[in-house]
């Protein structure tokens, strides 16, 4: 059984989430994934009453500042009374806030014994907007806050894990400090009858930056009759280095319970809390050490995760506010605009003799004919404030400040908007655009209007041709006026004055400059392009070694690449993995074989699609220590690649070489950060250059120079 129980336990903290401060219809312990929804009013209060044979700790005594044991009395109460509000704001969306408070009894004829606030927890709770699932499964997330408003210096039990410090300190019914808690939580309903609730979070204090995982699951069985059965798991775990043990010496509770249907919306919940000490022998390694202070003394002793046992009771009911709510509301809506409050009027609709939703007692026209749409003052619209009531209007749209006749409408002869007494061209043809005074419109004032006009942006001043355009002779795009450069090539970029466009200053038109953007002052080719003669990608004004052979790698001035600091370039050195200081001939190697890298890399090898590696390796291996212990200011890189078809997983069969050879150089006594091991599977990497006859089996060792501390 016991084995059973802590299966479903371990099972619980892998799978789901929250931190259990909430509360709602769902469960008792654990609450659903499901938020209430909008304009609903949870209201719960309840008793929480913790009983045992055993003292309050664990040894049976506390031992005070100078060394005395204050004996504890058995079966001491250890009660809370518990009180939480949640609002449904949104369909998906509620907030909550809960505050307890806490007794404990006899302790010691100490000053501990007493009743205290616990800290005020404030809660905002979310589902996704748009959960299709939600016949069968459920899911949502919770931010909480706690403030520290309980009371210090009172009480035996920790109400949470959190309250204790790292120093062992606690105030029993307060954390001392702020805390952020952050949940999740998913409810499944398998059917009618069973609900699956589960949560698990992760809470942290501010100062004292305790980290703790919280966690719960339960099932309600007959879930929507007037009784259902409930039972749960939940619990508390600090997150440290040994975090099973944590696990279970922490706070860890099983809660069979029952769930009572009362009328109005009203729940009534009973249940036990069964501590881990009811199931296993009462250990002091098993426990908390703590240490809670009163009135200058101190007390230490140690207390049990939770108690072995607990009972609770609850009631809880919901007020739908939003159904009330909505009814005044759509009251409201009905009545017409008032200068008096609903509640002036006896919670009656204001007069309306018109019935044009304006009461009389703010209607400037009393007398609105029915079913006009009217202003806020009660008189029937005029968009164009023509003087004609839209309703009459059979020109709505005039324009403000035009004579109309009695119909709204202006006088206008040639129908171009413009009202005749206003029209200097009373002839223009009907939808030709005009100005203010009849006119056709010329935008740009060069002469054509606009109807003519092929460039209606022309600025003032230019001469144009019969289309309105700018003369433009070499059709550039700059007008003759500004054009210092007439005779420019059909399509040729231009600049404002009408030349050839050199935007990097080379001297060579953008037209023919295949590099455009040269820095300034620099000599360039015939392309417009920088000079650089040994083609070694340096330009010649910053190569400081300009006959480079050509492919030789270099460096940023242009001067060949010396990567192991042994004299030889890169280009001609056959051994470019060379230790530092190390004497070598005129290709660049070592003259000692045993201190050549690349050559004892070719004698590491492994049997075929294995790891194992044959038994000349084993020199090479120990040639690598022997460089290593020689040379302690030089870190070693092991690179493994596998031949094609060596193995199925050639990526891991490459890490699993690497880690041979690092664990064979860290058994003989090198530091493991002088090291570093990685498999690339099929290919090496390229950023050092390979030789043709290079490593055929795989193996690079590259050195790296490390600093002194």
């Amino acid at each position: 059984m016991k084995q059973f129980l802590i299966t479903i336990l371990i099972s619980a903290v892998f799978l789901f989430a929250q931190p259990g401060f909430s509360y709602n219809n769902s469960g008792i312990q654990i609450p659903g994934a499901r938020t209430l929804a909008p304009g609903d009013l949870f209201i719960m209060g309840g008793f929480e009453m913790a009983s045992s044979k055993e003292t309050a700790s664990i040894e049976g005594y506390m031992t005070d500042e100078n060394g005395t044991q204050r004996q504890l009395d058995k079966a001491s109460p250890s009660n809370s009374v518990i009180g939480y509000i949640g609002y449904g704001i949104l369909r998906n969306l509620e907030v909550g806030t809960h505050l307890n408070f806490h007794y404990d009894g006899n302790a010691a004829r100490t000053k501990l014994k007493g009743l205290g606030f616990g800290d005020l927890g404030l809660m905002v709770k979310a589902a996704p907007p748009n959960q299709k699932i939600t016949d069968k499964v459920n899911v949502s997330a919770s931010l909480e806050f706690f403030i520290p408003s309980g009371t210090n210096e009172k009480g035996l039990r920790p109400r949470r894990l959190w309250y204790i410090h790292e120093d062992n300190t606690t105030h029993p019914y307060s954390a001392a400090d702020f805390a952020l808690a952050g949940t999740l939580y998913l409810s499944i309903n398998f059917n009618k009858y069973i609900i699956w609730n589960n949560y698990a979070g992760y809470l942290r204090t501010f100062e004292n930056s305790e980290n703790v995982f919280v966690w719960g699951s339960g099932l309600s069985l007959f879930a929507y009759e007037w009784v259902s059965i409930v039972v749960e798991a939940s619990g508390e775990t600090w997150i440290k280095s040994n975090m099973l043990s944590e696990f279970v010496n922490d706070q860890i509770r099983f809660s069979p319970g029952l769930k009572i249907k009362l009328p109005k919306r009203t729940t009534l919940s009973i249940s036990a809390d069964l501590g881990m000490d009811l199931f296993r022998k009462r250990k002091v390694s098993r426990g908390h050490p703590i240490t809670v202070k009163n009135n200058g003394h101190s007390y230490s002793y140690t207390v049990p995760g939770s108690p072995p046992i607990a009972a609770s009771i609850r009631l809880s009911r919901t007020f739908d506010l939003n159904g009330k709510m909505e009814d005044f509301k759509k009251r409201m809506d009905s009545c017409p605009k008032s200068g008096r409050t609903f509640k002036e009027n006896g919670y009656k609709c204001a007069p309306d003799e018109d019935n044009d939703g304006i009461a009389d007692d703010l209607d400037q026209c009393p007398d609105t004919p029915e079913n006009i749409s009217v202003d806020e003052k009660g008189c029937p619209h005029d968009q164009d404030q023509d003087g004609v009531p839209d309703y009459q209007d059979e020109c709505p749209d005039t324009k403000a400040g035009y004579p109309t006749d009695e119909f709204g409408c202006i006088r206008d002869a040639d129908k171009d908007g413009v009202p005749d007494e206003l029209d200097r061209c009373p002839r223009t043809h009907a939808g030709n655009e005009v100005n203010e005074k009849g006119c056709l419109v010329d935008s740009d004032e060069d002469g054509i209007p606009n109807i003519f006009d092929k460039c209606p942006d022309t600025p003032t001043g230019f001469a144009v041709n019969k289309y309105g355009c700018m003369l433009d002779n070499d059709e550039d795009g700059v007008p003759d006026e500004l054009d210092k450069c007439q005779d420019s090539a059909p399509n040729e970029a231009v600049n404002k004055d009408g030349c050839p466009v050199d935007s990097d200053e080379d001297g060579i038109p953008d037209v023919m400059d295949k590099c455009g953007e040269t820095p300034q002052g620099v000599k360039v080719d015939s392309v417009g392009c920088r000079l650089d003669a040994d083609r070694d990608g340096v330009f010649d004004e910053e190569d400081k070694c300009a006959n480079t052979p050509e492919d030789a790698p270099v460096d940023t001035i242009g001067c060949p690449l010396d990567s192991d600091h042994d004299g030889i370039y890169d280009y001609l050195d056959n051994c470019p993995n060379t230790i530092e200081n190390t004497e070598v001939d005129k290709d660049g190697c070592p003259i000692r074989e045993k201190q050549n890298l690349d050559k004892i890399a070719r004698r590491i090898q492994f049997h075929k699609g294995s790891e194992k590696p044959l038994n000349s390796a084993y020199t090479a291996f120990s040639d690598i220590v022997s460089i290593m212990r020689h040379n302690k200011l030089i870190a070693i890189e092991i690179q493994c690649s596998v031949k094609s078809g060596e193995s199925m997983d050639p990526q891991a069969l490459s890490e699993a070489r690497a880690n041979l050879i690092f664990e064979f150089i860290t058994n003989k006594g090198i530091n493991a950060e002088r090291l570093k091991a990685a498999g690339y599977g099929l290919h090496l990497p390229k950023d050092v250059r390979e030789h043709s006859k290079l490593n055929p089996v795989g193996i690079r060792l590259l050195p790296h120079r490390i600093i002194e501390e």
